[in-house]
């Protein structure tokens, strides 16, 4: 109770336009994220489309980058928030810049070389290793449900990769590398969110992968979009599924909280495999299925916290 309403709050039990309000709020946390995990989701096959429609990985990258940018700087002005960071922190930044790029580039580009139900499955075991390496730069220790989820998900992978499917491995290496990219930008941003709003963490971390990727393009005249109109309709898609979904997981998080939002996320390699079948016709079969099913539940017992950790922080982002 805000200290402007003291005088006015009646002492015989709870406030009920709080609790609307605080339901509410919830309400809305849960359909940003269920956004974010569609909208992610979906967007390996839009890069599938665009790369099918005669698009390089580069560009694919430098409009990618933009168009979030462009989405993340429009958020932060309709909410009124300003970057604001120190000079001890750009060195951090700038090396969740890098991650944040790998991951985005070795991720997308994956597709071109495996089915996207495998990509999608092989890049999300990444939370499992935040784990281990959470616990080399002793930021974390392992537990047991940890080393357990880590062996549970790891069969899972197998089941998926050793399945009847025909694979090339430079796919699977390069969806390995991105999700390497992201536990380790996990990691990096730890300090950062403590200390700096996510809004503007991502805004730096966008923008600094987007000039990187600008300047790659531009210095070695490699810059086109897709020939067919498939292929734009996939950079397009892919584009705006990237910035939306960004968007939409930090409001998420603003709401109910990141541990939550990252239990809900989970359904985000479901959606890739749906997406896949419904827009690509890509299939899989009953091995690979239930590998998906048990890499999940993997990924779902690492994120599960216990209940003493369960209350969201108001000041996550």
């Amino acid at each position: 109770m805000s200290s402007e309403h003291a005088g006015v709050q009646s002492p015989a039990g709870p406030d009920p336009e709080r609790g609307r309000h605080d339901g509410g709020q919830e309400l809305s946390g849960f359909a940003f994220i269920g956004t974010t995990a569609l909208f992610f989701g979906a967007a390996p096959t839009f890069a599938k489309l665009a790369f099918d429609g005669g698009i390089d990985a580069l560009s694919l990258q430098v409009f990618r980058f933009a168009i979030a940018f462009v989405a993340v700087i429009g958020t932060m002005a309709i909410i009124r928030e300003t970057p604001k960071i120190q000079r001890h922190q750009f060195a951090r930044l700038t090396l969740l810049a890098c991650c944040t790029g790998i991951a985005s580039l070795c991720y997308m580009t994956s597709v071109r070389y495996v089915p996207v139900a495998v990509a999608s499955l092989t890049f999300f075991t990444f939370p499992i290793i935040v784990g281990p390496l959470s616990h080399l730069v002793g930021s974390d220790r392992m537990t047991v449900r940890n080393l357990t989820a880590t062996a549970v998900a790891f069969t899972g992978l197998c089941m998926v990769l050793g399945g009847d499917l025909e694979l090339d491995w430079l796919g699977i290496l390069l969806a390995f590398i991105a999700g390497l990219a992201v536990a380790l930008s996990f990691i990096v941003a730890r300090p950062l969110v403590v200390q700096l709003p996510a809004m503007t963490v991502s805004v730096i971390s966008t923008g600094l992968s987007g000039l990187f990727f600008l300047t790659w393009a531009l210095f070695t005249a490699d810059l086109s979009p897709p020939e067919t109109p498939v292929g734009k309709i996939g950079l397009i898609g892919n584009s705006l599924c990237y910035a939306v979904g960004l968007c939409c997981l930090y409001a998420g998080i603003r709401r109910i909280g990141a541990l939550r939002s990252a239990i809900l996320v989970n359904a985000e390699p479901l959606i890739s495999v749906l997406a896949a079948f419904l827009v690509l016709g890509q299939t899989i079969g009953p091995v690979q299925i239930a590998g998906t099913v048990v890499v999940i539940f993997g990924i779902t017992m690492v994120r599960k916290a216990p209940k003493r950790d369960a209350k969201p922080d108001a000041n996550d982002v």
